[in-house]
């Protein structure tokens, strides 16, 4: 089930122009959010990191937090009852004609994709089979992965690559060999009883359920740290995960040649401790 809601307007079928930018160039940022019990889970946070990303782009957000709450709301309102995918997309609109240079005169779009999901979430025991890509993480100097844009060919190929190889995604490093995060998720490795997770400055999406994580790791009292990470340090973990905020928490049973446990012990704690935030949320 697909509702959208395109600058206020509820409907099962959303249409824009072929001039707009976010379809031209992928000039737009998004934010993807769950629910929870039909609950947004950590709306505002991902508002904070959408309204950056904008600022990134240099791109005016014409709405406040309050109207776009708002405009959620109302299309949860107008969806069956049950637990959806939420994708807040702005665009910076349509120009006149086609120029790489936006006109003064365009004006950014706000939709809204509501997309039914598992009503309850599933802690994946089996995991998910990865392998190091060829193709490099975008740096951050060209286009800073912390802003999450509408620009995603660099992980599309990535995706399709490993799955063409057989693999379910893909561990994108950086330029200088270290590990970033897959295509669409924050990475974890546990070592010798360590939590351990890339830092922002090698190249990664500030991701919102990772900083959920972090604090509870920090509430747990487990060891953690941020930490630069190469593909030889896989060998080493005794298990590994992905977080992102539709996943979740996702155990990760391979890396190319490398055997992982899975679901590990810390995987199966950190789910059951995120449930529990989300719960109270």
């Amino acid at each position: 089930m697909l509702l959208f809601n395109l600058d206020g307007v509820i409907s099962t079928e959303a249409s824009i122009s072929v001039l707009d930018r976010g379809f031209l160039y992928g000039d737009s940022v998004y934010e993807v959010i769950r629910t929870y019990h039909g609950v947004p889970f950590a709306l505002l946070d991902h508002l904070a990191r959408l309204r950056a990303s904008a600022a990134y782009l240099y791109m005016a957000v014409p709405w406040d937090d309050a109207h776009i709450i708002r405009e959620v709301e109302r299309t949860l309102a107008a969806a069956p009852k049950g637990e959806y995918y939420i994708r807040i997309v702005v665009t910076r609109g349509a120009d006149q004609r086609i120029g790489l240079c936006p006109e003064p005169t365009t004006q950014p779009r706000l939709l809204i994709v509501l997309m039914a999901i598992a009503p309850e979430p599933h802690f994946n025991s089996a995991g998910v089979r990865l392998t190091i890509a060829q193709r490099q993480r975008t740096s951050i100097e060209a286009l800073d992965p912390a802003a999450k844009t509408g620009n995603y060919l660099n992980n599309i190929l990535a995706l399709l690559e490993a799955q063409q190889h057989g693999f379910d995604d893909a561990l994108l490093l950086n330029g200088a060999g270290q590990i970033t995060e897959a295509t669409t998720s924050n990475v974890w490795i546990v070592r010798a009883g360590v939590v351990e997770t890339p830092p922002p400055s090698v190249g990664i999406l500030h991701g919102i359920t990772r900083a959920t994580l972090l604090e509870i790791l920090q509430q747990l009292e487990v060891p953690h740290r941020e930490v630069i990470l190469t593909p030889a340090d896989l060998a080493s973990a005794s298990e590994a995960f992905l977080s992102s905020s539709v996943r979740l928490l996702m155990p990760i049973r391979q890396v190319d040649e490398t055997l992982l446990p899975c679901p590990g012990s810390v995987s199966q704690r950190l789910w059951d401790a995120l449930l529990e935030v989300m719960e109270n949320h």
